[in-house]
């Protein structure tokens, strides 16, 4: 196997990242904090002369990449970027262990949004640049989750990802990305303007700019970034709440639509089966949720507050909208709906409503099937018809992440952590819904709440690390090594 292009595509990521610096790098100036600009730009320099030494080491090596080279590249750049993004964690804070900043890097790049770094700061503006750091990465991540969708796992019809593939816009021939940077420009200018529109509504409901640029990089990554450890959507006001769920929304749907790479109006969107499948979940299953609660626990959850929940669940972004809703909401219900995750193509974690209801279609043609044994049962998703191979890579995906489960789950209690901590850590991680965590039960019994983080703090390093390979399992689409060796058995390197 020829290595140049996890050389040349490390090399790219390891340059965005050096150049990220620069934004809390600013952030810290602005705020009186020339010490710790001081140490993103020293970062973020050494991360760059890296990255030049990798692109010159691999210059003039390109090549067409195979298909098992594109996912050893892609499996590379998830577990290796976090490393140098981690550099800044310990640079803030020397007492940080590395091995809790790499946690952080992967959480954040991965859109997951638990955090097991907590420095002591003096005052918000102390904290601001880390802040924005954590932010940027998250927002990064979501970007790349969605490229590692459209250009990789799609075009291999990776577990039916095939029924969602655009087709990539003819471009340039040459270069290491070559033909796809119509797609990546057209991605990046949707991604970025949706932030940018999130940005200036926060703005213009009052809330100062730190809060909203982590906010707004966050919501439309997914990532359940929370400025404070008490932040609430109810405690913010209606205004910026209902932003942050919009940008929850948006941040769900496949982003393929929003960059105009499928037809975009407002009525193609609701042709869309998982726009249909994520509204219905969030405006049928808050009723639901919200009546549940009201008869059989007496709980006083508002209808307006649940759907707030079911988007934020179903986007596996997981922003607390009230703090008792942790008490409220079933663990075992909010461990369901992040893992059936949002939108393919969309910067949402879990196994996707996608496959979800392709599980159900096929489900309901077996059943027709024992009525009508020899009867033709047409089923199709998104007016694209679906074969028996698309359904057993569906079905093998379901299985490979209840298997990731079980197998995480093992490896945190080795490491002392609780079984039903264990379970909702490795869902979490599996999904990229870190803060999910918060409706599991403490060693005493009680829910964890907004202390979840502290949860993830008290983990041992092994544990962390544990998580942290989860976590980047769930970004890949589970197993990278699985994919891998799907990738070695084929021909086709289109």
């Amino acid at each position: 196997m020829s290595f140049p292009i996890i050389g040349v595509v490390l090399a790219a990521s390891l340059s965005v990242i050096a150049f990220a610096h620069l934004l809390p790098a600013v952030i810290a100036l602005s705020v009186g904090q020339p010490g710790q600009a001081v140490i993103f730009l020293m970062t973020g320099l050494l991360t760059a002369f890296i990255a030049g030494a990798l692109a010159f080491s691999v210059r003039g090596q390109g090549h067409r990449p195979s298909a098992a080279e594109r996912i050893l590249a892609l499996s590379t750049i998830w577990l290796v970027t976090p490393a140098f993004a981690a550099i800044a964690f310990v640079g803030i804070d020397p007492e940080v262990l590395y091995m809790d900043a790499y946690f952080d890097a992967v959480s954040a790049l991965t859109t997951t949004g638990a955090v097991a770094t907590n420095p002591s700061f003096a005052s918000i503006e102390e904290a601001a640049p880390l802040t924005i750091w954590r932010a940027t990465l998250q927002w990064i991540g979501g970007y790349a989750s969605v490229m590692t969708a459209m250009l990789v796992l799609a075009q291999l019809g990776l577990a039916g990802l095939s029924l969602r593939r655009a087709p990539i816009p003819p471009g340039m021939t040459s270069g290491p990305f070559g033909r796809y940077w119509p797609a990546m420009l057209a991605l990046g200018v949707a991604y970025g303007g949706i932030t940018l529109m999130g940005l200036v509504g926060l703005l213009i409901s009052g809330m100062p700019l730190v809060p909203a640029i982590a906010l707004s990089f966050s919501a439309v990554a997914t990532g359940g970034l929370m400025p404070e450890s008490s932040f609430a959507l109810a405690a913010i006001g209606p205004f910026p709440a209902l932003v942050i769920c919009l940008l929850l929304i948006a941040g769900a749907t496949n982003f393929l639509r929003h960059a105009g790479m499928t037809r975009r109006t407002i009525a193609s969107y609701l042709d869309d089966p998982e726009v249909r499948y994520l509204l219905l979940g969030i405006a049928a299953g808050g009723i639901v949720l919200a009546t549940v609660i009201a008869l059989f626990s007496g709980g006083g959850l508002s209808v307006l507050d649940a759907m707030m929940w079911m988007a934020s669940l179903l986007s596996t972004s997981v922003v607390p909208v009230t703090e008792e809703g942790f008490r409220q909401i079933p663990l075992l219900v909010a461990l369901a709906v992040v893992f059936v995750g949002g939108s393919t193509m969309s910067t949402a974690g879990g196994l996707k409503l996608m496959r979800i209801s392709l599980l159900i279609k096929q489900g309901s043609r077996e059943i027709s099937r024992l009525s009508h044994p020899h009867g033709i049962v047409h089923t199709e998703f998104g007016g694209r018809p679906f074969s028996i191979p698309i359904m057993r890579g569906v079905w093998a995906m379901f299985v490979m992440m209840l298997v990731a489960a079980v197998l995480t789950t093992l490896g945190l209690t080795l490491y002392g952590v609780s079984f039903e901590m264990a379970i909702a850590a490795s869902i979490a991680a599996l999904s990229n819904a870190g803060p999910v965590l918060g409706f599991a039960p403490d060693a005493a019994g009680n829910v964890l709440g907004l202390d979840m983080m502290q949860a993830y703090a008290a983990m041992a390093p092994g544990a962390k690390l544990v998580l942290a390979i989860a976590m980047i399992a769930g970004r890949i689409e589970v197993l990278a090594a699985a994919a891998v060796l799907a990738a070695l058995r084929t021909t086709d390197s289109a």
